[in-house]
């Protein structure tokens, strides 16, 4: 009995204790730090006092990775059919932060991962064999150009879909394109030079 009356005298203290407390106290903060760090939006300019903007040693900045310099516009998809070619090497960032630069081949290997890749993300609008003829059947993808058209003139490239170079393909993949939406989230730069490469060797030729 004397037991079970200390154990209630003591949470009757600690019941005490508690409605006494303040309950606008904003209580201890033992690193605010922590907790109350200077809020930056992503991508935004800032002022954070000793931070001059260059890359880390090592690092490569955001946005200087790719070997393709072109622009989103009709213009930049235009300058890209003129000059943009496949890139000897591709640049890479390991796990250790370092930049490693890796040959880019046109062989049967990088043919056979561009053919995997572009049935994951393209022959669903496109077809199997680049036709046009793609599984998705909805009206705003209902004119999905043949890669192997060689007659119709694409109205920005002015040439048929048979004679697009590898930086109008590029381009379009890495941007979008009409109805097409952008696909440099879905694939990095070396899967996407495998796609145009895949495309230029066997759709647009197919059939002939």
């Amino acid at each position: 009995m004397h037991k079970i009356f200390k154990i209630f005298l003591f949470v009757m203290l600690v019941t005490l204790c508690y409605s006494c407390k303040d309950n606008t106290s904003p209580g201890y903060e033992y690193m605010p730090d922590m907790y109350r760090t200077p809020p930056i939006e992503t991508y935004a300019e800032h002022t954070i006092e000793g931070y001059d903007g260059i890359p880390v040693e090592g690092t490569i900045a955001r946005g200087k990775l790719s070997s393709f310099k072109y622009d989103g516009t009709t213009e930049g998809y235009l300058i890209a059919g003129e000059e943009s070619t496949y890139p000897d090497s591709i640049y890479k960032v390991d796990l250790g932060g370092k930049v490693k630069s890796i040959p880019f081949k046109n062989n049967q290997k990088t043919l056979e991962e561009g053919e995997k890749l572009y049935g994951i993300f393209c022959a669903h609008c496109h077809g199997i064999n680049g036709e046009g003829d793609g599984s998705v059947t909805h009206p705003a993808y209902s004119a999905v150009p043949a890669y192997n058209d060689s007659e119709k003139i694409r109205p920005r490239a002015n040439i048929p879909m048979s004679e697009l170079k590898e930086g109008h393909i590029y381009h379009a993949i890495t941007y979008g394109l009409n109805a097409m939406g952008p696909h440099a989230s879905l694939l990095n730069e070396e899967e996407r030079w495998k796609v145009v490469l895949y495309i230029q060797e066997k759709l647009q030729n197919y059939g002939k």
